[in-house]
C-alpha cells in the first residue's frame, strides 16, 4: 500500500531566523507533524497485525496465523512440521489436522482413529500417523471414510477397516482428503501393498486375508483369491519347483 505519510508538508525551513515569522506557520507545521504522526501510528499498527514476523514483538505474543492466505512462488528451504505426541493411549485417537501434520502414538490397547478439523472441501489435506504396536493384541481400527486404497492394506478386513498387525513395531500411515474429510485415502508408508507372509496357510483363511495377499512355506507359494469370510477356501497353491 501507498503510505499516508507526506514529509513534504512540514516546513523545514520555518520560522526563518532573524525575522518576525507569522504564528500560522507554526500552526501549519504542528498540524502536519501531528497528521504524519497519527498516520503512521495507524500504518504501523496495521503492518504489526498483519505481517510475518521471526519472533514476538515486545509485549506481544508471536502469532504467525496466515488466516488461510495464499502463499506463492517461494522457494523453501529447511521447513520442518510440527510433530503431535498422543503418548501411549488406546481408544479413540483423534488426529486434528489444525494442530501438525505429523501425529504420534503408542498402543496400550486397541485403537480407533478418527479426524477433525481437515481444510475445506476443494484444498488438500495431508496428515501422517505413526503408531507403535506394542501387542500384536493390539488393533488398529480406520473411521469408514477412509475408503480409498484402504482394502490392500496389510491385515485389514475391509467390512470393518480394522487392521490387525502380524508383528510389534513402529508403522506410518498417511491420510489424505480434498474434500474435507469425507473421503480419505490411506497410505501404508512402511509395508508394501503386496503381501508375502513367510506361515503355514489356513486353507479357509483367516481374519485380515484378501484377495492378492501372497504366503510361501517350505513346498508351495499361496496366493488369496478373496476375502476371509470364515468359510470359502480363499488360497491357491502352487509348487515352488514349478516357478
Amino acid at each position: 500500500m501507498a503510505s499516508n505519510i507526506n514529509a513534504n508538508n512540514v516546513d523545514g525551513t520555518f520560522p526563518i531566523a532573524g525575522q518576525d515569522n507569522d504564528s500560522q506557520g507554526f500552526r501549519d507545521n504542528f498540524t502536519n507533524i501531528k497528521t504524519n504522526f497519527s498516520n503512521a501510528k495507524t500504518e504501523i499498527e496495521d503492518l504489526q497485525s498483519k505481517v510475518i514476523l521471526k519472533s514476538a514483538l515486545t509485549g506481544t505474543t508471536l502469532d504467525n496465523s496466515g488466516s488461510g492466505a495464499l502463499i506463492k512462488d517461494f522457494e523453501l528451504r529447511d521447513i520442518s512440521e510440527t510433530r503431535v505426541a498422543k503418548g501411549t493411549t488406546s481408544g479413540t485417537v483423534t488426529l486434528n489436522y489444525t494442530e501438525g501434520g505429523y501425529q504420534t502414538a503408542t498402543t496400550s490397547g486397541s485403537v480407533t482413529l478418527a479426524f477433525s478439523n481437515f481444510p475445506a472441501s476443494g484444498k488438500l489435506g495431508r496428515v501422517r500417523f505413526e503408531l507403535t504396536v506394542a501387542s500384536v493384541a493390539h488393533t488398529l481400527t480406520l473411521p469408514a471414510a477412509v475408503s480409498l486404497g484402504a482394502n490392500s492394506l496389510h491385515g485389514i478386513v475391509p467390512s470393518t477397516k480394522v487392521i490387525t498387525f502380524d508383528a510389534t513395531g513402529t508403522y506410518i500411515f498417511e491420510f489424505t482428503t480434498d474434500d474435507s474429510g469425507t473421503t480419505v485415502a490411506v497410505n501404508d508408508l512402511t509395508r508394501g501393498r503386496t503381501k508375502v507372509d513367510v506361515r503355514t496357510p489356513v486353507n479357509i483363511g483367516q481374519s485380515g486375508d484378501i484377495a492378492g495377499l501372497m504366503v510361501v512355506d517350505g513346498s508351495y507359494i499361496y496366493v488369496c483369491t478373496g476375502t476371509y469370510d470364515g468359510s470359502t477356501v480363499i488360497w491357491k497353491r502352487a509348487a515352488i519347483s514349478a516357478f
